[in-house]
């Protein structure tokens, strides 16, 4: 069984990128205007070159609206096989010394320790 993860940038993020792309469709629309006005509206090169960039934004443009609306990741990522049936024997020997550890250091109370120590006990090994 594998464990599946969906990741995806944060909304503060996803938000300058929206804000960027919005600033260079502006400025794609202003150099068309401007290349149509030098060419006398004749197609060129700049034409050309623009329409791949809005294409471009367009999709820059979706991706985040999509990112912002959307509550499942955008990235999906798969791991091994992880749990309980996984854990090595030898895990519960490490557990153990670093709970006794911690309460030797005073990090964790008599409480605390008993409880995590009845709970690593109790896991299947």
């Amino acid at each position: 069984m594998s464990n599946r993860m969906r990741v995806r940038p944060t909304k503060p993020v996803t938000i300058m990128g929206l804000v960027v792309a919005v600033a260079m469709l502006i400025f794609g629309i202003v150099f068309l205007s401007l290349a149509a006005r030098d060419s006398g509206g004749e197609p060129g090169p700049a034409r050309a070159f623009m329409v791949i960039w809005f294409v471009a934004l367009g999709v820059i443009i979706a991706y985040g609206i999509y990112n912002l609306v959307s509550h499942k990741g955008v990235i999906e990522i798969e791991s091994g096989p992880t749990g309980p049936d996984t854990a090595d024997k030898g895990d519960f020997e490490a557990k153990l010394r670093r709970l006794e550890a911690l309460k030797k250091d005073g990090l964790v109370t008599d409480e605390e320790y008993r409880s995590k120590r009845a709970e690593i006990m109790a896991e299947k090994w």
